[in-house]
């Protein structure tokens, strides 16, 4: 998942951007749904720094945005959010999160209820429906066929929940746990990238949790170097933390959100990194998506 500015710059040298990077991103994505250094500063400084450059990120939102009447669950229908606030390193901002979590409810289920989840994607890469696109989707709390090795290293909700309960509290170990649950399918990931992925994709299906283990994946998180974060705006317009580890990689960066007011996972955003003879620029956003609705219901169909 470099830092990019919201004022667009096109640079000569810059190699023109391709769209099969784009595509794999998008497939990578969407099955997850799937830093600069600095002296140490006092824990929260990236709050500070947020609130001091409030009227930037009003002036570059409406730069950025083509704002128009927003649609039901207040998605914008024709939004192509592209403003980044960049906060520097995200260590602060996770162990934060850590403690909010902490403190917070648990969510449960139990055998045979169901996980609602309503989205809002958009994708640049999709020629036919390039703009957002709303779904539901319902996903068994335990589902036997997800679980025990037998879909790879997918896993069931209540399997998720079960892990999040075993996790220790020593972050390494916590990250060593990641590793073996989402393990490496791709042999040029480095360990780094493969604890990060990891991780964040226990963030991303934590439908059900135990809050005290859930707040040691962002502490565990918080101690991965390089990993980056900034104030965006995802797929329905709304304000976001963006998580993202920092790369050499400069065709593209994927972003996971997070809600600002719970530090629970909110979509993700794969961010042009290079501007080409495509149909996106620097620092558009190819790939976005948020989730709406999160809820444990009685029965596939039911709406919360």
């Amino acid at each position: 998942m470099d830092e990019m500015t919201a004022v667009r710059e096109l640079r000569a040298e810059a190699p023109a951007a391709e769209r099969a990077p784009f595509l794999a991103g998008r497939d990578r994505l969407l099955r997850e749904a799937t830093g600069r250094s600095r002296a140490r500063r006092l824990r929260g400084d990236w709050r500070l720094m947020a609130a001091a450059t409030a009227a930037l990120i009003t002036a570059v939102a409406l730069v950025g945005t083509q704002v128009i009447d927003r649609g039901p669950d207040g998605v914008q229908p024709g939004a192509r959010p592209g403003y980044t606030l960049q906060l520097g390193s995200a260590k602060d901002l996770l162990n934060d999160a850590a403690d909010a979590i902490a403190a917070g409810p648990a969510v449960t289920a139990r055998d045979g209820q169901w996980i609602y989840v309503k989205s809002v994607e958009t994708n640049l890469t999709d020629d036919e429906k390039p703009g957002p696109q709303t779904s539901e989707d319902w996903y068994a709390y335990a589902d036997p066929k997800m679980e025990d090795g037998k879909a790879g290293d997918d896993h069931s909700p209540r399997e998720e929940y079960a892990f999040l309960k075993s996790l220790p509290d020593d972050p390494a170990k916590v990250r060593a746990k990641a590793r073996a649950f989402f393990y490496a399918t791709d042999k040029s990931e480095s360990g780094t990238q493969h604890e990060y992925r990891a991780l964040v994709a226990v963030l991303s299906r934590a439908y059900a949790y135990d809050p005290a283990g859930l707040a040691k994946v962002y502490r565990a998180l918080a101690t991965i170097p390089g990993v980056q974060a900034a104030e965006v705006q995802d797929a329905a317009g709304r304000s976001a933390y963006a998580l993202y580890l920092k790369s050499a990689v400069v065709t593209s960066r994927d972003e996971v959100l997070l809600d600002p007011a719970t530090y629970l996972y909110a979509g993700y955003r794969s961010v042009a990194q290079t501007g080409g003879d495509l149909q996106w620029d620097k620092g558009d956003v190819v790939l976005s998506g948020a989730r709406l609705v999160t809820a444990v219901v009685d029965e596939k169909g039911e709406r919360p």
